[in-house]
């Protein structure tokens, strides 16, 4: 069971049907999600406007006086044309026309504001942001080619230099944690900004389970809303969001950007990711500085599309790569300096991967190509492994309890989780197990104590807090005789919580169909299976199903990972 496809598939790999939408008897012309209303341009630097239209149709831009033509692909359907915007000015009317008028509308884009700065920072820099304190804090942007920049925080200056493409980055130092500070940045014009924190600084992504609001998660924000509107905004939790992406092309819309630093109250914290936000709360509580979050998180969107290309392209066998998603949403935030990520997502690829890469194998490509592209190969990166899921409209939608039959279905969230596991062989990852806090709805209610157990995890992995941060997962696994022996780190004071003894251990003797419950006791911070009758070598797992219900814990009330491993003897 898996999230449905996205309605529109915004990617180069689904050029083909994109073109064809664009080109149909509408024959509209189309914009890609890059440009739109309120679009600012670089002065000194050409700009490549790019999108759909009828196949084979003539496209006209207007801007500032002057007509630029070119003619979309007679087979995609996709159009390009390099403009240069001239000098700094605006706001601009820019018209974009694509062959006649459409029977059913102008068949034209009718942008009002268009502004073209002298200098301009990313979008993911801003008012209200938090830097990352500990080490150099790029900022950065665009300017005119070879135009000096300098930077001025905390009364010192810090400079660089616009290259031949009018990119430039200021690596500031920024001192101890505190704010706000004004930041003062010159070029050929001048960008204050009256507030800017020194903190912590984390990235949350993945999909819906990231991306959905905290104004979903139930009583928990009942609570949550009204003490932000008791107290009002807190200025220490800072946060940054990427829209949700539901369409590669726009026509007047504004383009796809960040949506600038907003402190934390009722209305922001609302439409945030429920998991960043409470993973947030319960850090900023510990650390006591300010704490900045960025939200780059789409619906129903497979691993694919956050994998850099390069790493997928490694993997052997590993099929073609389409890595919009990365490109859209974690490309724009680089440089930025950040503490750490976390993660949350692989329930759009619990379905058989077409070209037979695991998941973890595809994490791992994630992790390390995002390592590498900031610069730094230890950044923490901490994961949800999935939660339950249910079965049907009513258990994933409500939450209600599957029956004992469902209980027993083994499928590919089960596999999914496993997998998942395996990418702790991975340095300075850590994953949060989270199958005993949820009922098996699709979108768990129930992210303030996922947040909680990713902010213990974030604390232990990336401040050397020395805590429990994991609950037991499993190291080794070998035959004695007629036991076999389970050996699990993060286990001290392992315990099976409720009645009876460890539950959901099953093994499976070498040439038969069935794995079969097998009785088992703890020893120290091992479990001890019974396997007596059983032809090795054996399969063993543990709360493999889509809906687990294992209850090995540690002395931190932590649950044991679901595990199934092979050729036990």
């Amino acid at each position: 069971m898996s999230h449905k496809l996205p309605r529109c598939l915004p990617s180069m790999a689904a050029l083909l049907v994109t073109a064809a939408l664009a080109a149909d008897a509408d024959a509209r012309v189309w914009l890609d999600y890059d440009f739109g209303e309120g679009m600012v341009l670089q002065a000194g630097v050409k700009t490549a406007l790019h999108g759909a239209a009828g196949r084979g149709e003539t496209v006209t831009l207007t801007f500032r006086g002057r007509t630029v033509q070119t003619t979309a692909d007679k087979i995609t359907g996709q159009w390009q044309i390099e403009l240069d915007p001239g000098d700094a000015g605006g706001p601009l009317a820019m018209t974009i026309a694509g062959g006649e008028a459409s029977p059913k509308g102008p068949n034209s884009i009718e942008l009002k504001n268009v502004t073209v700065a002298e200098i301009a920072l990313d979008q993911v820099l801003g008012d209200g942001m938090v830097l990352q304190r500990g080490g150099k804090a790029p900022v950065f942007g665009t300017a005119r080619p070879g135009d000096e920049v300098s930077v001025d925080f905390r009364s010192r200056t810090f400079s660089g230099k616009a290259d031949d493409r009018g990119r430039w980055r200021v690596d500031v130092d920024p001192g101890q944690a505190g704010g706000p500070f004004p930041m003062n940045v010159h070029g050929r014009s001048d960008i204050l900004l009256k507030e800017v924190y020194v903190g912590e600084v984390w990235l949350c992504s993945g999909q819906s389970n990231m991306r959905w609001g905290t104004c979903y998660t139930g009583k928990d924000w009942g609570e949550t809303a009204l003490r932000l509107r008791g107290r009002g905004a807190s200025q220490q939790l800072r946060l940054q969001r990427f829209p949700q992406d539901e369409t590669g092309y726009a026509s007047n819309h504004p383009p796809k950007r960040f949506l600038g630093w907003q402190a934390a109250d009722e209305k922001s914290v609302g439409a945030f990711s429920g998991t960043g936000y409470y993973f947030g709360e319960a850090l900023q509580s510990e650390l006591k500085v300010p704490l900045g979050l960025i939200q780059s998180a789409v619906d129903a969107t497979g691993i694919r599309g956050w994998t850099p290309a390069d790493k997928l392209k490694e993997i052997k066998g590993g099929g073609p790569s389409d890595d919009i998603y990365y490109q859209r949403q974690i490309k724009p935030a680089m440089p930025f300096a950040i503490r750490g990520i976390i993660w949350y997502q692989g329930e759009a690829d619990t379905g058989k991967d077409p070209f037979g890469v695991s998941y973890d194998r595809r994490l791992t490509a994630l992790i390390d190509g995002w390592r590498h592209d900031w610069g730094r190969g230890d950044i923490p990166f901490i994961y949800v492994q999935l939660a339950r899921i249910g079965f049907g409209a009513e258990q994933i939608h409500r939450g209600e309890l599957p029956s004992l039959e469902q209980r027993k279905i083994v499928d590919g969230w089960a596999r999914v989780r496993d997998e998942q596991r395996r990418v702790l062989a991975e340095p300075a990852t850590a994953m949060v197990v989270c199958y005993d806090l949820t009922t098996g709805m699709l979108h768990p209610p129930q992210k303030k104590p996922i947040g909680a157990r990713l902010a213990v995890a974030a604390r232990a992995l990336a401040y050397g807090e020395k805590i429990e941060y994991s609950g037991p997962i499993l190291e080794s696994a070998k035959r004695d005789g007629d036991q076999v022996v389970l050996s699990f780190s993060h286990a001290d004071g392992l315990a099976a919580e409720g009645y009876g003894g460890p539950r959901q251990l099953e093994a499976k003797a070498a040439g038969a169909e069935e794995f079969v419950a097998v009785p088992a006791r703890i020893k120290g911070n091992a479990v001890l299976l019974d396997v007596k009758g059983l032809a090795g070598p054996l399969s063993i797992r543990y709360a493999y199903r889509e809906w687990p219900d294992g209850n090995l814990v540690n002395a931190a009330r932590l649950p044991a990972s679901p595990f199934q491993v092979e050729d036990v003897k």
